[in-house]
């Protein structure tokens, strides 16, 4: 099985074309390519998939020979790991229609993690809204299949299909999404107010800070 560089190598060769020229193609910097060559860097599917597109290259073969990821788009197994796909806000939204569709392009990146559970995904937080626990770009893993309790931090949806995250709050009967920073009002949702759980936060991975 090949690595992801050299299947990208040898389809590269059989065009003839240089590594500033196939570059340029997919929108990227040579030196980009050139690490994505020889492993140096990972990268996004997303490059790859622009890689792709000017090499001419079918994704399956692509993951038929490099084991990047299954066939079926599941969430491939590192070891204890697996790959989940970080998504936009907006597919989040409509997640509950949209998960068994889902292609490698459809993911703004991938992760690994040992979060169990069917159809679980990655979000990257937007605002400061839940600061100081979870901040603008940390990742916020979601499993849409476990049900959420009170404290519990969760990613919703409304009538336009708008994903927000904020903190599940239960007094009785009363339901309240509450943002962990002070600036900003708890929703109390009522039979006025439109809401779907679509799924409950299972691990945080905090953004990289230098």
């Amino acid at each position: 099985m090949k690595t992801v560089g050299e299947f990208l190598k040898d389809k590269r060769d059989a065009k003839g074309m240089s590594l500033r020229e196939a570059a340029e193609k997919a929108s990227l910097s040579h030196v980009q390519l050139m690490d994505i060559e020889k492993g140096k860097k990972s990268t996004t599917f997303e490059k790859i998939m622009s890689i792709l597109r000017v090499y001419l290259v079918d994704i399956d073969e692509f993951l038929r020979e490099t084991g990047y990821l299954p066939q079926n788009v599941e969430p491939a197994s590192v070891g204890g790991l697996k790959k989940i796909p970080v998504v936009s806000w907006v597919i989040a939204g409509k997640w509950e229609e949209v998960y068994n569709t889902v292609q490698p392009g459809d993911a703004e990146d991938w992760i690994e993690s040992d979060v169990n559970g069917q159809d679980v995904f990655a979000l990257r937080v937007k605002g400061d809204s839940m600061e100081p626990e979870f901040q603008d770009g940390d990742i916020i893993i979601v499993n849409p299949h476990i049900k959420p309790d009170h404290n519990d931090y969760v990613v919703v949806k409304n009538e336009e299909e708008e994903a927000t995250f904020k903190q599940l709050k239960k007094y009785g009967v009363t339901r309240v999404l509450h943002p962990l920073n002070p600036d900003y009002p708890d929703i109390v949702l009522s039979d006025n107010i439109q809401y779907k759980i679509v799924g409950k936060v299972a691990e945080k991975i905090k953004r990289k800070r230098y």
